[in-house]
């Protein structure tokens, strides 16, 4: 029995060196966003001093001044997107820097705070540029650049629409969606010298690689499953092969596009997935077992929501002790592409087991 037990210990799963599942011990948080090296994450918290944080790896967690949400971090660390609360108690969209200084932009002229929100600040690109959305004076929301300390500019739109700039590149190019009088939505990019949006697909932008060469989003089919797509410009639009589904949202990748990353499902069933051309859409758990990485107990993974540029960190948020927290996942070297072999089971004779 012995011997067996030993074997048992000698073939038993090891996780690759480099790999590993860390929680960042922030009850309450929700990581919104990652640094391109994925050592740096931004995101939002509940029932804490402050709805913001930024994270630095080896490092305490930084309370954001006036946060109300953290929604972006720029792709090398420096720059925190998200809101904040003005001198009137509303919600405005906020830029903090590197030393955690908090910047707000103010709300558009003549506009009104429905539901106290008067705009919302969700990307943020490594030269401090910052876009979202904003109310305006008519009670539609409309996309923004924001470079402090200047004022805001609006994003080109057609008239009587609604839009919402969700990210930016690293060369300023915008994306985000467009809402008509039909209430429908479209994917839509905006050029770095302005102009009027490319319109790329029906439904909503929700995330772009860091160069911005790689966009995704979702449309909805006739059935009412939500249809997950990609799109590059010399490529065109591509549907993700396994990644219709309910709730579905991909929102993050790596640079070559070969790890995606979002969620499926709502509510307590909601559940972080990856997506990979070999295996199409996938649980993180079960992503990371194939990969011999332990999500510690206690853990369910509900969104993973960030890809670092190479493809070898994931961040996202979850539930922990019945409490949201946030973790980031270092893959082995090759990262998704990364399956550890089987284990050689040669050395056990006929007749034994390694159980």
């Amino acid at each position: 029995m012995l011997r067996f037990l030993l074997l048992s210990a000698l073939l038993a799963p090891a996780a690759p060196a480099g790999a590993a599942f860390v929680g960042l011990d922030l009850p309450g948080s929700q990581l919104n966003a990652l640094s391109r090296d994925g050592r740096a994450a931004a995101g939002s918290l509940v029932g804490a001093a402050s709805g913001g944080f930024r994270w630095r790896e080896g490092r305490p967690a930084e309370l954001l001044k006036g946060a109300v949400s953290a929604r972006a971090i720029s792709a090398d660390g420096r720059y925190v997107a998200g809101s904040a609360l003005d001198a009137g108690q509303r919600e405005v969209a906020a830029r903090w820097d590197a030393d955690g200084t908090l910047r707000t932009m103010g709300g558009l002229a003549g506009a009104t705070a429905d539901g106290g929100v008067l705009g919302i600040g969700f990307g943020v690109a490594d030269s401090g540029l910052v876009v979202g959305a904003a109310a305006t004076a008519d009670g539609r929301n409309a996309a923004f650049r924001w470079r402090p300390p200047a004022g805001p500019a609006l994003l080109p739109a057609a008239p009587g629409s609604s839009t919402r700039a969700v990210g930016v590149g690293a060369d300023e190019t915008v994306y985000g969606w467009s809402e008509g009088a039909d209430a429908a939505r479209h994917a839509v990019v905006w050029p770095r010298g302005g102009g009027a949006p490319l319109e790329i697909a029906a439904g909503e932008a929700l995330g772009a690689s860091r160069a911005g060469g790689l966009l995704l989003g979702v449309s909805r089919g006739g059935d009412g499953a939500l249809q997950a797509w990609r799109w590059r410009e010399a490529a065109g639009l591509a549907p993700l092969a396994g990644a219709a589904r309910p709730s579905l949202r991909i929102s993050a990748c790596d640079d070559a596009g070969t790890l995606l990353a979002g969620s499926a499902g709502s509510g307590a069933g909601r559940v972080a997935v990856v997506w990979t051309a070999e295996r199409g859409v996938e649980p993180l758990g079960d992503f990371l077992a194939a990969r011999r990485i332990d999500v510690p107990a206690g853990w369910t993974l509900m969104a993973a929501t960030a890809v670092s540029a190479d493809g070898r960190r994931i961040g996202g948020w979850g539930q922990r002790g019945g409490r949201f927290d946030s973790f980031v996942v270092e893959l082995p070297a090759g990262g998704a592409a990364h399956v550890p072999p089987q284990q050689d089971r040669s050395d056990v004779q006929p007749g034994e087991t390694t159980r």
